[in-house]
């Protein structure tokens, strides 16, 4: 699946103003927050490893 630049930033701006969100910091926030994701262990794990959880 592909999704154009244009796309994904509407989706963003979107999100933000449903949310109520500044920005997409704030986004990042709020989903931490609602539970939608979760913080990554620190230590030896690296990126790319595959899906989150759930997906």
């Amino acid at each position: 699946m592909v999704v154009s630049p244009f796309t994904a930033k509407t989706h963003v701006s979107r999100a933000m103003i449903k949310l109520g969100a500044r920005d997409r910091a704030q986004l990042v926030v709020l989903a931490y927050e609602s539970g939608l994701v979760e913080p990554r262990p620190r230590g030896g794990e690296g990126r790319g490893e595959g899906p989150a959880p759930g997906r």
